[in-house]
């Protein structure tokens, strides 16, 4: 059987759950993902959209149309509209990225890679990835 995670904002106001393991693991740095989570990278599990179900509070996800990004791609970015967490991201028809932040277990998942590295503060050395993992991405 499937491990369940469960996931939710600051306040509470939205919970989720997510079945299975992510099929990739990444950290970003782009300034976007930056300003999004407020913090020097944001860590982005990438789940089949099935895999994440919005179990309360759906009618406090919003959406953000980001479309300033650095690649080129408009990045929908979802929030809590009570308490502001950043929670997913990406075209929810195609794949569900979670915030891994918001997810309420201890995980063990390994980043990936790092994207855009070249935007990386300079007091952030090596984050430990396992680039040999096998994603579907």
């Amino acid at each position: 059987m499937a491990k369940i995670y469960h996931g939710s904002c600051l306040c509470d106001s939205v919970q989720f759950t997510m079945t299975g393991e992510p099929f990739t693991y990444f950290v970003c740095h782009c300034k976007n993902c930056q300003k999004s989570s407020g913090s020097a990278f944001m860590a982005n599990a990438f789940f089949k959209p099935e895999q994440v179900v919005i179990t309360k509070g759906k009618e406090h996800v919003k959406v953000y149309i980001d479309a300033k990004t650095k690649s080129g791609e408009v990045v929908p970015r979802s929030f809590c509209s009570s308490c502001g967490s950043s929670l997913f991201l990406g075209n929810e028809e195609k794949l569900k990225i979670v915030a891994s932040g918001t997810v309420e277990e201890e995980v063990d998942w390994v980043p990936r890679r790092e994207s855009f590295a070249e935007c990386k503060r300079q007091w952030i050395e090596g984050i430990k990835t396992n680039p040999k993992r096998r994603s579907k991405l």
